[in-house]
């Protein structure tokens, strides 16, 4: 059998409370998770947002950055011999001794690839840009049921980064996030998630942090999203949880057969929109003559 012609996945959202700068009990939490995910036959399972280290601010960033890469190869080796694909969220360190707000994706005892944020926050309590810097690619990656891509909380706000997931032939978008409480926060996310479903006819499973951390409430409510843009289902609010959603792939190719937005995007309208964002950064009326 050709698996990937497999149209139907099964994702589990990791929905646990990560403390900012426990990286022991938040890397035993991830580890759990992945073993409950294999048990349950699950095909992909999926952390929140920094889920080693934890989100909040803080120099702790930087004292924690070696730990938390250290935790993250323990993940790795214990992933070897399971099947699951685990995503998993943490801070990368890179060569230069850069940061980026990044998921690793794991299976078999293998790093495949690292995805890194592209719109990082800096309003209310966010400081993401004083630690972090931004990726500046949108990969998709491999498994066994096809294509899959990856954002990270702010990046779904923002509808270029999952359209060109959707030109590369992703079939599914997994998103990572640690988004705190507020007034209409879990509507506001459940909108967001539709819009992007329903613009790009591709379903969207999302995992988000819980848990009451350094004064912060994460509300939860991982949450999956068909190609049509229904709500497939949603995880508890507040507190940790494991929902497991089935995604039907094949949806999307059903979608495409009659709806032409992503098969009739036209090359010289997406100039266009390089040329109007070109004309908005430099106005002909602030131009030096």
């Amino acid at each position: 059998m050709d698996m990937t012609s497999k149209k139907r996945i099964r994702v589990a959202a990791a929905q646990i409370s990560a403390p900012l700068g426990d990286v022991e009990g938040n890397t035993r939490k991830i580890i759990d998770a992945i073993s409950s995910a294999e048990d349950k036959g699950v095909d992909v399972v999926i952390t929140p947002e920094l889920a080693i280290l934890g989100y909040g601010s803080g120099d702790i960033y930087l004292d924690k950055a070696d730990e938390n890469m250290a935790a993250l190869h323990r993940i790795v080796e214990h992933t070897a011999g399971k099947k699951v694909v685990a995503i998993v969220g943490f801070m990368e360190k890179d060569e230069l001794g850069f940061f980026y707000d990044a998921a690793a994706v794991i299976r078999d005892g293998n790093l495949m690839g690292i995805y890194r944020k592209v719109q990082l926050v800096n309003y209310r309590l966010f400081d993401e840009k004083r630690y972090f810097r931004p990726g500046s690619s949108l990969p998709v990656f491999s498994a066994d049921f096809g294509k899959f891509g990856i954002l990270i909380c702010e990046d779904v706000w923002f509808p270029e980064p999952a359209r060109a997931l959707t030109f590369r032939g992703a079939k599914v978008i997994f998103v990572l996030s640690s988004s705190p409480y507020s007034r209409k926060k879990p509507e506001t996310w459940r909108g967001f998630l539709r819009e992007r479903a329903y613009d790009n006819l591709l379903p969207f499973v999302f995992s988000n942090m819980a848990g009451l951390h350094d004064g912060v409430t994460y509300w939860g409510g991982s949450m999956a999203v068909s190609a049509s843009g229904q709500l497939i289902g949603q995880g508890k609010l507040l507190e940790e949880d494991m929902p497991i959603f089935e995604i039907d792939l094949s949806e999307s190719e059903r979608l495409r057969r009659r709806d032409i937005r992503v098969r009739e995007v036209r090359r010289e309208i997406l100039q266009e929109l390089i040329n109007a964002f070109d004309e908005m950064q430099n106005p002909p009326n602030s131009r030096i003559s």
